[in-house]
């Protein structure tokens, strides 16, 4: 893979954590409303849904980002051995 591909890779890769945050609390609040209409319960699902989308976003990217800066310290730690 060239380094132009790379630099784009990652840069979409950062990017998409935005994305996530923003559509899975939207998409997890209009689940909640249509069961809430559908239930009668309004506001609690629509509420909770999206407080629990929002929060799996928040805790996947935190392990993504993890796994990434574990994923670096061993390129640099065997870019450091093979020097």
């Amino acid at each position: 893979m060239d380094a132009n591909h790379r630099r784009w890779n990652e840069d979409y890769h950062q990017s998409s954590g935005g994305y996530e945050l923003a559509f899975s609390g939207v998409i997890f609040s209009l689940i909640g409303l249509w069961l809430d209409r559908r239930l009668g319960t309004l506001p609690w699902l629509t509420i909770g849904l999206a407080v629990a989308g929002f929060a799996g976003a928040v805790v996947n990217i935190y392990y993504r980002y993890q796994r990434d800066i574990a994923r670096d310290e061993e390129a640099a730690r065997i870019r450091r051995a093979g020097s």
